[in-house]
């Protein structure tokens, strides 16, 4: 199905550039132990770098590794890890055409990174009209998009919740739980990929690094040299990639009508990961 919304010449420019770059991340997915997936906009960068700070400390790893979270783990001899959004991040897809096989994972151990849908949709919704220019209209118009919208975000959890079985091992983990708890998810994180034996003040220094403020400090400051965390607009909180970090913010967002539409399709098509803590 082609969706005329996101069609544009910005969009292909990724799809054009650095074969080479593309070829290797092809040769690397053989070498991956462990994949942290997640639908856009559920927290993974803030993971990514509580997990970056802690590996360069425990390890004493350049800090300018700590986005490359495959090249840290593997030179940290855990388990070389990638994050991935397993085709949820792509405009391109409707949801009825979401991958159901999920056979390239069944050797690997999977940690799920999962967010309250409406949150999710908001942040997703600033992300593509802000960040990626994958869509354009308002965000009622959004949330009922089948490319974009809450059906591909529910879609996307119950696909992975039917195949929660297939990896070697799997890991629940919420964003909320992030937190409510942050030190105990990353201890949690850390132990599933290797790290056994983590001392308090390494959790507690790569929370503190990973801390919303100093998060979105280092963004607006450049920090990490990389488009990855970097806001589109310096003048507009709302292009930044750490945006607000707050549970619950959806309310500012979506009117009544808009809430009630989420919740009918939630339970239409269910979603036993929205109601889940852990497994």
């Amino acid at each position: 199905m082609f969706n005329p919304v996101i069609f544009s010449k910005e969009w292909l420019k990724p799809w054009l550039r650095n074969p080479y770059k593309r070829f290797g991340r092809f040769l690397q997915r053989f070498m991956i132990d462990a994949y942290i997936v997640s639908f856009p906009k559920c927290g993974r960068t803030w993971l990514r770098c509580m997990l970056g700070k802690a590996i360069c400390l425990k390890y004493g790893l350049p800090e300018e590794l700590m986005l490359n979270t495959f090249r840290l783990t593997s030179l940290a001899g855990l388990l070389r890890t990638e994050f991935t959004h397993d085709y949820s991040d792509n405009a391109w897809l409707h949801y009825t055409q979401l991958p159901t096989n999920k056979r390239r994972y069944a050797k690997k151990k999977v940690i799920f990174l999962a967010r309250n849908i409406k949150d999710v949709l908001v942040s997703y919704y600033f992300h593509c009209t802000k960040r990626s220019g994958e869509f354009s209209g308002d965000i009622s118009s959004f949330i009922r998009n089948e490319y974009l919208g809450v059906k591909k975000v529910i879609t996307f959890y119950n696909i992975w919740y039917e195949n929660r079985n297939v990896p070697l091992d799997f890991l629940f983990i919420r964003y909320e739980e992030m937190h409510r708890s942050a030190k105990e998810v990353l201890r949690e994180t850390l132990n599933f990929l290797g790290m056994k034996e983590v001392d308090d003040y390494i959790l507690e220094e790569a929370v503190a690094f990973a801390r919303f403020e100093n998060m979105q400090k280092m963004e607006k400051e450049g920090h990490f040299k990389t488009g990855r965390l970097k806001p589109a607009d310096l003048n507009d909180p709302e292009s930044y990639k750490t945006r607000r970090g707050k549970v619950g913010g959806y309310v500012d967002y979506l009117s009544e009508e808009d809430i009630r539409y989420i919740d009918q399709v939630i339970e239409e098509m269910g979603c036993p990961f929205e109601q889940m803590q852990t497994l």
